[in-house]
């Protein structure tokens, strides 16, 4: 049977999963990455207790980092800027309300359309870019990055590599996924990516089809992984 390859836990696709059924678009989840400790892990929940102008949170996965220290460190009062819907939707089922959400999911967006000045304080991946500290940086926001997490290619059974190697759609939400991917498998089938920056990843791994929402978010994501499952099954 063709099916589309979710590449993400899933229990973080469980929205997308939901959509995925209602528009009846089959599926098998091969989580490809995993999570584990970054250098700065430890430093987060000290940090929370200063006074900072604003918390960037930029992934779901960000937030539940940040939601582990905020609560260990006695949760004190935040302002917090989310990247996205997806982003917002993982703190406040934290309990931890948001001041801002961006509407585009990128990091970019949130840079520039950011008000106010003073410091800024990211928690966030050791793999991530640097261009949202530069535009900040540039505005006059005061940046203290904190590598809290790192992203590692999970170790795929037989059965996994197989599914992926015979699926008809690649769902691929960061260029960590695309990678890792890349390393599972030769196969290059049709990319729905989360986002221009993962879809831009699979063009450079070598995926010749790809598509991806012009308006990033789970929703426009489900659309753009149905719209290419139906174009080639």
């Amino acid at each position: 049977m063709a099916y589309v390859a979710l590449t993400r836990d899933p229990g973080k696709d469980a929205v997308l999963i939901q959509k995925l059924d209602q528009a009846g678009i089959p599926h098998q989840s091969v989580p490809l990455l995993k999570h584990a400790r970054g250098p700065d892990h430890d430093k987060l929940g000290d940090r929370l207790r200063e006074r900072w102008d604003w918390v960037i949170v930029t992934s779901p996965t960000a937030a539940s980092f940040l939601l582990d220290a905020w609560e260990q460190a006695g949760k004190p009062g935040l302002r917090v800027a989310a990247i996205g819907k997806g982003t917002s939707r993982a703190l406040a089922a934290g309990g931890m309300p948001v001041a801002y959400t961006s509407p585009q999911a990128y990091g970019v967006s949130l840079a520039t359309d950011l008000g106010g000045a003073g410091r800024v304080l990211w928690p966030t991946s050791a793999l991530a870019g640097s261009g949202m500290e530069k535009i900040l940086s540039e505005r006059g926001f005061k940046l203290t990055r904190l590598n809290v997490y790192q992203t590692l290619p999970r170790r795929l059974s037989q059965k996994d590599r197989l599914t992926l190697s015979v699926a008809k759609v690649a769902a691929l939400a960061s260029p960590s996924a695309v990678r890792a991917w890349a390393e599972a498998t030769s196969a290059r089938p049709p990319v729905a990516a989360i986002g221009r920056v993962s879809a831009q990843a699979a063009l450079n791994a070598g995926f010749e089809q790809v598509w991806f929402p012009e308006n990033p978010g789970i929703e426009g994501w489900a659309e753009v992984i149905a719209d290419v499952y139906q174009r080639v099954s």
